[in-house]
């Protein structure tokens, strides 16, 4: 993956991932986003809910959320249609200094992105330093990939799609509820030695452009294909 280096004097600033899902505490994720948000100058967040149709009760919801852990403006950057004024999406993404990537679904979330064009751009901007957050689906999308099945009821017609790839890992979100499934699915995809993550509800993690995961709250689970059987090292 073609990336910049950073200089000694650079500090790269990780993304950070919230599980969400059932139960889930407000307050814990405020406090975490808010000692990142104390790293940045005037933090002002260019929210993204492609993978919620840009539903306005999410908006909402999130925005009282970042506001809450100090962001001081929240911008909607709208995405989930046909006809999005895409350079002005593009000026409020680069103009903002926290991308946050809400959640729903990944394929919705994903089509809207690489509809518009904007995934290389995201990626662009983190790798400039810009600092991503997300939660649900957004954890996923800022992975590498994810699975699909043209049709539910066969799993013969299962199928990997491309995430933005900010952070060079597979990650699931709350699916402790279905024993990880799509996870599972996902991994057996991709074959023998594949590594997947699942962030259990209420998880929270940082990670960096190579990968590197911190545990802010709870644990989060790896999943490994060993010649085709999943399992949990």
């Amino acid at each position: 993956m073609n990336q910049k280096k950073k200089t000694k004097n650079e500090k790269e600033i990780p993304a950070l991932l919230l599980a969400g899902g059932r139960p889930r505490d407000p307050a814990v994720m405020a406090r975490i986003m808010s000692s990142v948000f104390r790293e940045i100058q005037k933090p002002e967040a260019a929210y993204i809910g492609t993978a919620n149709g840009d539903d306005p009760g999410f908006f909402k919801m999130l925005k009282s959320l970042l506001m809450e852990a100090g962001a001081e403006k929240v911008v909607f950057v709208h995405l989930a249609k046909e006809n999005a004024d895409v350079d002005a999406a593009r000026k409020s993404l680069a103009s903002s200094n926290v991308i946050f990537l809400a959640g729903g679904e990944v394929e919705e979330g994903m089509m809207w992105l690489e509809k518009h064009g904007l995934c290389a751009f995201l990626k662009d901007l983190y790798r400039a330093g810009k600092c991503f957050m997300g939660i649900s689906a957004g954890v996923i999308m800022m992975g590498t990939q994810w699975v699909r099945w043209s049709n539910p009821d066969d799993d013969a017609t299962a199928e990997l799609f491309d995430c933005l790839g900010i952070v060079p890992v597979l990650f699931d979100v709350h699916g402790e509820e279905e024993d990880w499934a799509e996870l599972k699915a996902a991994l057996e995809l991709m074959g023998g030695g594949a590594r997947g993550y699942g962030l259990p509800s209420g998880c929270i993690i940082n990670a960096d452009s190579q990968g590197v995961l911190v545990n802010l709250e709870k644990k989060h689970l790896v999943f490994v294909n060993e010649g085709g059987r999943i399992r949990v090292p």
